[in-house]
């Protein structure tokens, strides 16, 4: 995570324009093609607390079931209008992600993780894979505890240098073990490998009616009326989906979320590089 310091003036105003235009192409491409998602983590934060963007947010993220996950990924290829990709580990060098994003061509947005891996990564949208959660509790944290282990060796495979709290124990032989990590990984995966391994261990054997985020198996399981059917939300004057019970969802990801945070954990994914399509670096002006 980035330490909290101030976009330039008019810069972050900017990236929440952009980002809400992948919002409403994502939205009707869905919506053309039967495709239900739902806006998730801070989004939906964001749009039941401030009826739109959280207004220090800077990254913008849906979720939708594994099999609507799927018909996304085959179809925005081609279904996305000119001027959005998708991007994926597999056709994105250096994306340290295991789930798909949606990109703003021409744009940048190159963060401290995403410059050290490589990656070209532009204004983006985060589209996450949810699945149901095993039936029996042990085979449940072991189908959980498989996917988070997948995504960590995708992000350490991307970079060597993680972010480690200062005040963090053994923190010198934490930073070299992660080094250590990034290589052996880095020679032994391939990023896509990892992308297969994590849809397939996230598949469960005798599905219950709870369900979980593939990426983050960490932050929650939810009810399956909790997340659907989906409903209708405003964003910032747009119509979006979201959760069925938003607050069950809320709290579950939260605890109290409509108790503002505090300034100094009011933190962004402030990038090195942003650029909006024209060339120019606005975080060094």
């Amino acid at each position: 995570m980035d330490e909290m310091r101030p976009y330039p003036e008019g810069a972050l105003e900017r990236l929440q324009d952009a980002e809400r235009s992948i919002l409403g192409v994502v939205d009707a491409l869905c919506r053309q093609n039967g495709i239900d998602y739902f806006i998730d983590s801070g989004t939906c934060l964001g749009a039941v607390r401030h009826g739109g963007f959280i207004p220090w947010d800077d990254d913008t993220d849906i979720a939708m079931s594994y099999e609507d996950y799927q018909r996304f990924c085959e179809l925005a290829p081609k279904a996305l209008p000119a001027g959005y990709s998708l991007a994926v580990c597999e056709n994105t060098p250096g994306l340290t992600s295991l789930w798909a994003k949606v990109f703003l061509d021409g744009t940048r947005f190159i963060d401290e993780v995403s410059m050290e891996a490589g990656c070209n990564q532009a204004i983006f949208l985060d589209v996450f894979p949810y699945f149901r959660e095993e039936r029996d509790p042990a085979r449940a944290r072991d189908q959980k505890a498989r996917c988070l282990r997948l995504q960590r060796m995708s992000y350490l495979h991307g970079i060597a240098h993680p972010k480690i709290p200062s005040d963090a124990s053994l923190r010198g032989l934490k930073a070299t073990a992660c080094s250590i990590v990034h290589h052996t990984i880095a020679h032994a995966w391939k990023p896509e490998e990892l992308s297969r391994e994590l849809l397939e261990v996230a598949k469960p054997m005798e599905p219950s009616e709870r369900w979980f985020n593939a990426t983050y198996p960490q932050y929650g399981t939810y009810d399956a009326d909790v997340l659907f059917p989906t409903r209708d939300i405003s964003f910032d004057g747009m119509t979006l989906r979201a959760p069925h019970d938003c607050d069950a969802y809320l709290r579950t990801l939260y605890g109290n979320y409509l108790e503002l945070p505090p300034a100094e954990n009011r933190y962004t994914h402030l990038p090195r590089v942003l650029d909006f399509g024209d060339g120019v670096n606005v975080m060094e002006e």
